[in-house]
């Protein structure tokens, strides 16, 4: 009995590591954001968290049973299962073992040593179980307090690459530094943007969604240098005061809002802290400076803003830059840009969508006003790439993909539909839904689910209960119940697709792809 009690609780901690390392994975997918990851633990509880440690606790709960038999059935049993639950599987994003994760496993490490020792100096057997048992169910916080005991020595090296950052841009000072935010499109106007000013300039941007504060100083540190002239640097915001914080860093002469809608509620909680966060980039452009306002978007007309405002919109009156003559179709775009200078210049992009007009007219704002020629801008825009998956076109034989995976908010999401609507053929949407939104989450993902049917001949949706408001929505449409499908994952529904037989040539959006975390 002695040795099965010793194998068990081998086992048990083997097991608690491997669960361990599940729950630091899920962290660093919530971006080692205490609330997203407490918001995670709530609603993965029940179907996740409370089975996965049941099975982990079953072998301590027989220990209490004095019975050689049952305990060694019993703790065989539990421990396949549990291997079944943690057997290795394919991450859509894995664990990336940065020098913070490895802090913080090691913190978390020596929190379990210590609980164990105390336990074993202190407690008998049997009170030792129950510690344990406790401390399973403790495991999903565990990660949250390794953090805060870190977040000293975290703050200490974030200092550190902050200085250093800010040290390589003072002796820079005729570096030309253009912030770029909104709520959607802020990465498609960087990539456009970059392209445009490339035909005069030495640009050189933050890479992928490399939109953070630590993201920014990585990009200068590792990618900037004293050739570059000018520097796109993206602004993301989970929280008020996260673009201020990039803006007291980089210090722009310029800025791009691009855009402002409801999206990250879940930590803005309203709009009108939305709003306020993305004009932290206005509010930080000095007097000679200008700031590039899409008045196509009502929130950001509606703002008043006391700066150097340089507007664009499409078919929008009144503006700095106006496109007008639209034309969308399924093979590209083609409209005019008008100044109130009263320069006009015709252009063509193979980029479908009005919201990439909205996105180029923009970036044709700044570069114009940057001193690029707008006639000299018209071949540039005509060999614009599609940003990866944002709509992007991928197509097959007898199947177009659009690739909208990095979408995740209602208007983007509306645009994406619109989009798929140019197309003639079978019009095919698999999406998960929308997250981050807060208490409007539910909400504006049956709105979505409206606006799918009245769009899609076919809907794949990613998740029982991640789609149920979806769902909802599509079923206040009456849809074709027979063509509706409901998929555990993502291969799964575009293994259906694939089955779907029918004579035009399918166009399937991918509308969001959420991380392993969802």
């Amino acid at each position: 009995m002695v040795i099965i009690k010793s194998l068990l609780f081998s086992m048990f901690f083997i097991n608690l590591n491997l669960t361990m390392f599940f729950y630091l994975h899920m962290y660093q997918l919530n971006s080692y954001q205490a609330l997203s990851h407490f918001n995670w633990i709530k609603s993965k509880w029940k179907k996740d968290i409370l089975l996965r440690n049941i099975w982990l606790v079953f072998p301590i709960i027989l220990s209490f049973i004095n019975n050689f038999v049952v305990l060694a059935v019993g703790t065989g049993i539990s421990y396949i299962i549990m291997f079944i639950v943690n057997r290795k599987r394919k991450y859509k994003k894995p664990l990336v073992y940065t020098n913070r994760l490895t802090r913080l496993l090691g913190t978390m490490g020596v929190i379990n040593l210590i609980v164990t020792f105390l336990a074993m100096m202190y407690l008998t057997l049997w009170q030792i179980c129950i510690v344990l048992a406790i401390w399973t169910f403790l495991l999903p916080f565990l990660v949250m307090l390794a953090n805060i005991i870190n977040s000293p020595i975290e703050k200490h090296v974030n200092n550190k690459f902050i200085k250093e950052a800010k040290n390589i841009l003072k002796q820079m000072p005729n570096l030309t530094i253009i912030g770029i935010t909104g709520s959607y499109g802020k990465t498609s106007t960087k990539y456009f943007l970059n392209r445009l000013l490339s035909l005069k300039y030495n640009v050189v941007m933050t890479p992928g969604n490399f939109n953070t504060t630590l993201g920014v100083v990585r990009t200068i540190r590792e990618n900037l240098n004293a050739t570059h002239e000018i520097f796109l640097c993206e602004m993301g915001a989970r929280h008020v005061g996260d673009i201020k914080e990039i803006c007291d860093l980089v210090h722009p002469k310029y800025g791009i809002i691009s855009s402002i809608g409801p999206q990250h509620l879940e930590t803005f909680f309203n709009i009108e802290n939305v709003i306020n966060t993305k004009f932290e980039l206005a509010d930080s452009i000095p007097e000679d400076g200008k700031v590039f306002l899409n008045y196509g978007n009502e929130y950001i007309k509606n703002k008043e803003c006391n700066k150097n405002v340089v507007s664009y919109g499409v078919e929008v009156n009144g503006v700095s830059y106006k496109a007008e003559n639209v034309e969308v179709n399924s093979k590209g775009s083609s409209f005019t840009v008008v100044s109130s200078k009263g320069e006009k210049q015709e252009f063509k992009t193979k980029l479908i969508g009005r919201h990439n007009v909205e996105n180029i007219t923009g970036a044709i704002a700044v570069a114009v006003e940057l001193g690029v020629p707008m006639e000299e801008l018209v071949y540039a825009v005509k060999r614009l790439e599609a940003v990866p998956h944002r709509l992007e076109l991928v197509r097959g034989s007898n199947s177009t993909i659009i690739d909208d995976a990095y979408n995740s908010n209602p208007v983007g999401a509306k645009i994406a539909l619109d989009t798929l609507n140019c197309f003639d053929g079978a019009k095919i949407i698999i999406t998960p839904g929308m997250v981050e939104l807060g208490a409007k989450q539910d909400e504006l993902n049956k709105e979505f689910g409206k606006n799918i049917a009245k769009v899609c001949d076919y809907i794949v949706l990613v998740g029982k209960e991640q789609a149920k408001p979806i769902y909802e929505g599509i079923n206040d449409e009456k849809f074709n119940k027979d063509r509706l499908f409901i998929a555990n994952s993502f291969r799964e529904g575009m293994d259906w697709i694939n089955k779907i037989n029918c004579e035009k040539e399918k166009f399937i959006l991918i509308e969001n792809d959420l991380p392993d975390n969802y």
